[in-house]
């Protein structure tokens, strides 16, 4: 009987699951993102904890057990129990016990304890499975594709400055214009002056022909 799946799912939705006779499974802490021996990267998941004192028979495991299997509940308890037997004897006489889906365990002064998690449990990982690192044909393809973008990335850059008109180009009718302006202004002043001069010296003359007696010049 495979029990990793009941135990994964009733701690989803329970603080612990009882074996009866053997232990109760508990969730523990969250585990990051890490990678395997085969360089598989492993989503987030929260790890499981095995207590040894707490192994008193509530049939909640019998309880899905039966329901799964469309089996009555004393007979899926029979079934737990002669599992139970069978691994605790296998501990009396290894002292290890690998069990499918749940890890290694080790009995050390009469009490069993799970030293190694089985990397199958998904408990609290969201069914993310778990991804392969990339193969050297991915690799090789990126690093061939990255100058062919960096190429493609410096020709958009380049290409507005070709036609992008000089700060020089765009100053020149404004020197133009003030070169131009220039001589049409001090024209303009010297015909004021000009002007000034001629009714300034007309004044004068004015002046001192008012006082004169033109009668003797007759």
């Amino acid at each position: 009987m495979h029990l990793a799946p009941y135990i994964e799912t009733l701690l989803e939705e329970r603080n612990f699951v009882i074996l009866p006779g053997f232990g109760a499974f508990e969730p523990g802490a969250y585990l990051g993102i890490s990678i395997n021996e085969n360089g598989e990267l492993l989503p987030p998941k929260r790890a499981v904890s095995f207590n040894p004192h707490l192994s008193n028979d509530d049939s909640v495991l019998a309880t899905v057990i039966a329901s799964k299997e469309l089996l009555e509940i004393d007979d899926a308890k029979a079934k737990l129990k002669a599992l139970v037997f069978e691994w605790k004897s296998t501990l009396n006489k290894e002292g290890s016990l690998v069990i499918e889906g749940l890890g290694r365990f080790e009995k050390a002064n009469g009490l069993i304890q799970l030293i190694t998690e089985a990397s199958e449990l998904k408990l609290g990982s969201f069914g993310l499975p778990a991804v392969a690192p990339p193969s050297k044909k991915e690799e090789t393809i990126n690093d061939v594709a990255q100058p062919i973008q960096k190429e493609g990335e410096q020709s958009k850059v380049e290409r507005p400055k070709e036609h992008k008109p000089s700060k020089k180009a765009e100053e020149k009718p404004e020197v133009v214009e003030e070169t131009t302006s220039a001589p049409s202004f001090a024209y303009q002043l010297a015909i004021v002056l000009a002007v000034i001069a001629v009714i300034s010296v007309g004044y004068f003359f004015y002046s001192q022909l008012k006082g004169v007696d033109l009668s003797n010049l007759i």
